[in-house]
């Protein structure tokens, strides 16, 4: 049976509506404590409140119920946090403070060379240097995105099959200069590979960058969000909705990239950390 466009454009509001309902009617994410540089710390606490809501460095966290009166806060953990103890902020019927440990975690090293056109990306000329200038505060604002909406309500499923390159967190250095850790995950792949969008939500960015080439940017709610980067093709658009697995790009070799491979990264407040802690069956 064909779809009139009428009856059609009804079902796909239908789809868009579930992928709104308030976050404590869903199912939750399965996250392990990992309280390290780069990681998640799971703190968990009681609250008769409705809607409680919970902060890191004056940062909103992501708050999740999981029965009753227990409630639970995930806490993304900079790649550069000082070791010891910090303090989450809950904010329910008052204010008060719940303080946690994070530990110590050494990443390795990975060394990488670029030559020709790519050596660019090492040190950017002075035009490159307006470009990059430019887009920062565009990358910073999607980084900086809360909805309070819960737009998915699984763990992540991994955005392409390929084999993992290079792993979260390894101290980088170009041409033998020191640069940022890496923050995400890479994937080997043939240029034109299919990418899925890890969980539902909506399309942050959709657009082409000096250092990360094109990229997508995807809002899962409650400052939960996803980065694919070095795309050869962008097949979504800002504010678009999204169901988990709906194809978003294909594999490139765009930006700072010595290959094709996708550069898959996670955020939680703010807070790149590693991707594989919120996949099903990857720890």
């Amino acid at each position: 049976m064909v779809l009139s466009s009428p009856r059609l454009k009804k079902l796909k509001h239908i789809k868009y509506l579930l992928l709104l309902i308030p976050f404590n009617a869903l199912a939750i994410l399965s996250v392990a404590n990992t309280p390290i540089p780069g990681g998640i710390a799971v703190i968990d606490f009681q609250t008769n409140h409705a809607n409680p809501s919970a902060y890191y460095s004056k940062v909103p966290v992501y708050v999740q119920h999981i029965n009753d009166t227990h409630w639970q806060a995930l806490v993304g953990i900079p790649l550069l946090a000082k070791i010891g103890q910090k303090q989450l902020t809950i904010k329910d019927f008052s204010e008060r403070h719940v303080n946690f440990d994070i530990s110590d975690h050494g990443y390795q090293e990975q060394h990488i060379t670029l030559t020709g056109k790519k050596k660019k990306y090492v040190n950017p000329n002075l035009a490159h240097m307006d470009r990059i200038k430019q887009e920062r505060p565009i990358l910073s604002k999607a980084r900086q995105t809360f909805s309070n909406e819960q737009l998915s309500n699984t763990n992540l499923i991994r955005p392409v099959d390929g084999v993992m390159t290079s792993p979260f967190g390894f101290k980088r250095f170009y041409n033998g200069q020191a640069r940022r850790p890496h923050t995400g995950v890479d994937y080997a792949g043939d240029i034109g590979t299919e990418i899925k969008a890890a969980a539902a939500g909506r399309v942050i960015i959709s657009d082409s960058f000096f250092f990360n080439g094109n990229a997508v940017f995807i809002d899962h709610g409650q400052g939960l969000i996803s980065a694919y980067i070095h795309l050869d093709k962008r097949l979504v658009e800002p504010g678009q909705l999204l169901t988990q697995g709906e194809i978003i790009g294909t594999i490139g070799q765009t930006g700072r990239a010595t290959g094709p491979h996708l550069h898959f990264g996670v955020y939680l407040n703010q807070t790149v950390i590693n991707p594989n802690l919120l996949f099903n069956h990857e720890i």
